[in-house]
């Protein structure tokens, strides 16, 4: 298994966390907070945020190495050794982070619904397939990977819809996930809103939760791949050899010509004289 460490070690004093603390103003992120704590190194204002109980917070490029940290580490999910443009993939929850646009998005809302006080998506995904991320309708052994970022969080029961999951993954298939560390953002404990996050993750958490109700199905192939402390990522690799979708072979496809010659071909003129299969039975199948 992949993994990095993440041990944070005493950058700033007591002394010096609580004087930042006192001279903050209002939101994390305002001009006075941003300039306050930009003195500060990557690893200090994490190691702050920890101390704290505050959201970490990432200034100017910081923001985007993050946003490519956490993409790439989910699109490791995807089975080694076939290009995405032939796998099929589900990005669930997608919100507008579109990840890859060979992936489906998956969301259970494409244009604002119950407002910001629910707890909803800022931005969302015009183009998104709608369903509900604990009962994702397809067929069980037919996807290849999927992929979600800062979703996970906001289900009640993260336990079960991983495994609902893997069930619709075909063996060697992969999730690939990213979820806050909650010792760097905040304790969902205190969040109200019904679409808001539900449980407090950390990777000991993961760790724990793959041994007790995830080892039987996949192998826990990465954990902990990028070094910002926001956010985690963990992958998930269903047990058995990969076997892609293979298009048919054209030359078994028969063309019209082909078809009129054997006389199977469906018009105004054949139909009714063209045998069909048993419409229960087409039904049955599907």
């Amino acid at each position: 298994m992949k993994t990095e460490s993440r041990k944070s070690e005493s950058l700033l004093s007591d002394a010096e966390i609580e004087r930042i603390r006192l001279q903050m103003q209002g939101d994390i992120a305002s001009p006075h907070n941003v300039k306050l704590l930009s003195r500060l190194s990557i690893a200090e204002r994490e190691y702050f945020s920890l101390k704290s109980k505050t959201v970490v917070l990432y200034l100017g490029d910081e923001v985007g190495r993050l946003t490519r940290s956490e993409e790439e580490a989910v699109m490791r999910a995807a089975p080694p050794g076939y290009p995405l443009r032939k796998l099929n993939g589900l990005n669930v929850g997608c919100g507008a982070r579109t990840v890859s646009p060979y992936l489906m998005p998956v969301d259970i809302m494409r244009e604002a619904t119950f407002g910001a006080r629910c707890g909803e998506h800022q931005a969302l995904n015009k183009t998104a397939f709608l369903a509900n991320p604990t009962d994702l309708p397809f067929r069980a052994g037919s996807l290849d990977l999927i992929v979600s970022l800062h979703m996970l969080e906001h289900l009640e029961d993260p336990i079960d819809t991983i495994i609902h999951w893997l069930y619709l993954l075909k063996p060697g298939g992969g999730i690939g996930i990213v979820v806050p560390d909650w010792r760097y953002t905040w304790d969902s404990r205190n969040d109200h809103a019904p679409l808001s996050h539900k449980w407090n993750p950390t990777p000991s958490l993961i760790k724990a939760i793959y041994e007790t109700h995830w080892k039987p199905f996949a192998e826990l192939e990465q954990l902990c791949s990028y070094d910002m402390k926001l956010s985690f990522d963990f992958v998930l690799r269903k047990y058995g050899e990969f076997v892609p979708f293979s298009p048919p072979d054209v030359s078994t496809i028969r063309s019209g010509a082909t078809l009129h010659s054997e006389g199977v071909f469906l018009s105004d003129e054949t139909f009714g004289s063209v045998a069909s299969k048993d419409p229960i039975a087409v039904a049955k199948s599907a």
